[in-house]
């Protein structure tokens, strides 16, 4: 797909001369031709600088839980911003927003950050203070943001990254300190074997293990039955910390996020993205036995971002719209989607997984009957599916063009954005089919 001129002569040749690449995040370009420039974002639409307009299933990957422009959300923070937006005080925004995280998912006690990245690499650094321990245990093929200690075999190449039960640590990037090889430990999703020997052969070295329920950067690939009530049994056997990376999760497939969706309670909880529907606001959360801790040269945590009142604002509106019934419209939006997806591709004789929960659904092309982990998802047929959401591009529907992403939903999608989705997702699957 190509970006319309305007998009592209007016605007993107503009930012790269401002932004390597045009953009201020990787995942943000699709090369010179093709990235696109957003002009706004209204409900489950985004209009790009030429005016062409999309079904939005990327929901700037994932947040925006409510649809774009939202008024209950922009009515709030309009309000409170009024007062001032960052004290390094305590405010009552962020009093409120606290009480109501700890009435949806149960938690004791709550932190601010202001991304999913600083969420994990303090969750991680709080299990380090309480177990006295160095290690960080994760998950082949699993992203919890940019940070040394967990930017290890995130998309790693396969051949390439090992034999299956000893992973290679791949370092997802350059100026990572290959010292940090010797603190990091990977292993296969969803392999209770695998994962049990390697905590018996160095629980005491091991802080936590760190662990997207499912796993969002994968499609939404899902857990077995058991498997994360299994890694929380480890984690009480053994004195580890168990930190459930519910950045995508949380707000989203569940008002108590994934801890309430599997029944499992985590050690430590981060959240972000579908708490404040895209405002910058990321969460650490758990228990009092270990966020009590938290305190001057005891456990590190701060920064001046922290709970501002924009997004505290906003997560104080998000979650009111959650608890009047969002993620139920969200979920039978993406419930349509799933139900129809399967029924399509199955017409078509073309294998494939679609997996995942009702708001974040995953398409996997593969001759698998299920994805477990991502050596199964590594082998899926990604140019397929590359090209199939380029045609969808071109028909005015936009899930992300990543294999590795799921459809993102929204309360603001509706039935008639389902049909029309559906109806472009069966003529690019035709299109791309005979075109093989």
């Amino acid at each position: 797909m190509k970006s319309g001129p305007k998009t592209r002569q007016m605007f993107h040749e503009r930012a790269k001369k401002a932004m390597p690449l045009g953009v201020n995040s990787n995942f943000r370009y699709w090369g010179d031709e093709e990235t696109l420039i957003v002009k706004k974002g209204v409900g489950g639409y985004l209009y790009d600088q030429d005016d062409n307009r999309y079904i939005d299933y990327r929901l700037g990957f994932g947040p925006v839980i409510l649809g774009h422009g939202n008024k209950a959300v922009c009515d709030r923070v309009t309000e409170a911003i009024k007062i001032g937006t960052s004290f390094a005080m305590t405010h009552e925004y962020e009093i409120e927003a606290a009480e109501k995280i700890k009435s949806l998912t149960g938690v004791d006690l709550v932190r601010y950050a202001n991304s999913g990245t600083e969420a994990t690499m303090h969750a991680i650094r709080m299990a380090r203070a309480y177990t006295g321990r160095n290690k960080v245990l994760k998950f082949e093929g699993a992203y919890h943001g940019f940070h040394d200690y967990t930017l290890w075999s995130c998309q790693p190449p396969n051949p390439g990254c090992g034999y299956r039960r000893n992973p290679l640590n791949i370092p997802h990037s350059s100026g990572i300190p290959q010292a940090i090889n010797d603190l990091v430990i990977n292993v296969p999703f969803n392999d209770e074997e695998i994962l049990e020997r390697k905590v018996k052969e160095g629980w005491g070295d091991i802080a936590c293990i760190i662990v997207e329920p499912l796993m969002g950067n994968l499609a939404s690939t899902m857990p077995k039955d058991g498997y994360l009530q299994f890694v929380r049994k480890l984690c009480d056997e053994h004195g580890i910390v168990m930190i459930m990376d519910e950045v995508k999760t949380g707000f989203r497939i569940a008002k108590g996020g994934a801890q309430e969706y599997f029944n499992v309670k985590g050690d430590l909880m981060t959240y972000a993205k579908s708490i404040a529907n895209g405002f910058p606001l990321a969460v650490i959360a758990g228990p009092e036995k270990v966020m009590g801790e938290i305190g001057y040269q005891q456990i590190a945590h701060g920064g001046t971002y922290c709970g501002n009142v924009a997004a505290t604002a906003a997560a104080c509106a998000t979650m009111e719209e959650i608890e009047k019934g969002a993620l139920e419209k969200a979920g039978a939006h993406g419930r349509k989607l799933a139900e129809g997806f399967t029924k399509i591709l199955k017409e078509q004789s073309i294998p494939a997984v679609v997996q995942g929960p009702d708001t974040m659904p995953g398409i996997v092309f593969t001759e698998k009957e299920r994805v477990n982990e991502f050596r199964d998802w590594s082998n899926g047929d990604h140019g397929f599916y590359e090209d199939v959401i380029e045609a969808m591009f071109r028909r005015g529907v936009m899930p992300d063009i990543d294999s590795r992403e799921p459809f993102f939903t929204c309360a603001a999608h509706t039935d008639e954005d389902a049909d029309f989705t559906l109806g472009v997702f069966e003529e690019a699957v035709k299109e791309v089919n005979s075109n093989r």
